[in-house]
């Protein structure tokens, strides 16, 4: 090596250093594309643990809660808290669960009923519920004097 390809090499090394620090850095705006598709096959290689675990224990409640409503002569209520837990829940793994987005129900739960909308009164009186609480108005009586004309 000539003396002359020595300066060479290190100016070009302190360019191509100065250059790379120079640019802005973009890695934390960009998501990286693999990131995506990483957490999917390792929700796939969960689910290949998890699913046969969850199938075996919704068979086993299954088969518990059949013996319970023979022992019970056919009450259901007795049946209700096995199965729910055992046949409810998650059966697979999904990206979410992993990302703690949702949660991953191995014993699963009863659904929620939506709660009943309170009766609405018509006002009419033929409906059992009245906007008046002093009940319907007998026609033949005058009415009550108007709020906006009584301040008047």
């Amino acid at each position: 090596m000539s003396q002359l390809a020595i300066p060479r090499r290190v100016g070009a090394a302190f360019v191509l250093t100065t250059a790379l620090l120079a640019a802005p850095v973009r890695a934390e705006e960009q998501e990286p594309i693999d990131s995506e598709a990483g957490i999917e096959v390792a929700a796939g290689l969960a689910t290949l643990v998890y699913a046969p675990a969850k199938a075996l224990y919704a068979l086993t409640g299954g088969l518990a809660a059949g013996m319970a409503y023979i022992a019970s002569a056919g009450n259901q209520d007795v049946t209700e808290p096995i199965l729910t837990p055992s046949l409810r829940g998650d059966y697979i793994v999904r990206p979410e669960h992993l990302r703690g987005e949702k949660t991953l129900e191995f014993f699963g739960r009863a659904p929620v009923e939506p709660e009943e909308a309170p009766a609405v009164a018509s006002g009419d009186g033929l409906d059992g519920a009245t906007a008046n609480a002093a009940g319907p108005r007998d026609p033949s009586e005058p009415a009550p004097p108007d709020e906006s004309t009584a301040a008047e």
